[in-house]
C-alpha cells in the first residue's frame, strides 16, 4: 500500500521540478530580448535589452546634424522609451504563463510603472504576516547621487527623532 502523503509529496516534487525547468528556460528567453525601434522621423535607431538598458543607438542618416538640440533630444528619449516598451511587452510575453508581475506594464513608459506597496502587501497583512512600513512614493528625480543624497536626509532626521536631537 502506497501512502497517500507520500503520494502527495512525489507529486508536489514532481510540479515544482517542472515549474523549476520552465522557468529557467524562460529566464534564458528573457536574456535573449531585444527591442530595436526606428524613429517616425527615421534620424534615430534605438536598440535595448530585457531590462531596459540601452545597447545600441544608432543615426542612419546624417539629418540629426541639423536639428536642434532640444528637438534632437526628444526623437532620443521618446524613441528609447518605445523600445523599452517594446522590450518589456515581450518580458511580460515570456513570463505570463507564470501570474502577474508587479510593476511591469507595456503601455507604461519605459515598460514599467509605480508599484503600488499597499496593494502589493494586502494579501500579506490580510494574512495577519509582518510588513515592511510603505513609504510615500517620491518624484522621479535626477539620478542616483541625488536618490542617495535624500535618502541620507531621510536616514538622518529619523535617527534625529529618535535620538531627540531633531531641530539642533
Amino acid at each position: 500500500m502506497s501512502n497517500p502523503m507520500e503520494e502527495r509529496l512525489a507529486e508536489a516534487l514532481a510540479e515544482f521540478e517542472e515549474t523549476r525547468a520552465k522557468l529557467s528556460e524562460a529566464g534564458a528567453a528573457a536574456s535573449r530580448i531585444s527591442a530595436t525601434v526606428m524613429s517616425k522621423d527615421r534620424t534615430v535607431e534605438a536598440t535595448v535589452g530585457a531590462q531596459g538598458q540601452l545597447t545600441n543607438l544608432r543615426f542612419p542618416s546624417t539629418r540629426y546634424r541639423t536639428m536642434p538640440p532640444a528637438q534632437l533630444a526628444s526623437v532620443l528619449m521618446s524613441t528609447i522609451a518605445a523600445a523599452r516598451s517594446q522590450a518589456a511587452g515581450q518580458l511580460a510575453d515570456v513570463y505570463r504563463p507564470f501570474g502577474p508581475i508587479p510593476g511591469m506594464s507595456p503601455t507604461a513608459e519605459g515598460g514599467f510603472q509605480e508599484l503600488d506597496w499597499d496593494e502589493l502587501f494586502a494579501p500579506m497583512r490580510e494574512a495577519g504576516l509582518p510588513t515592511p512600513p510603505v513609504r510615500a512614493p517620491r518624484a522621479a528625480s535626477s539620478g542616483a547621487l541625488l536618490d542617495e543624497l535624500v535618502e541620507d536626509e531621510d536616514e538622518d532626521a529619523a535617527g534625529d527623532l529618535r535620538d531627540g536631537t531633531a531641530g539642533r
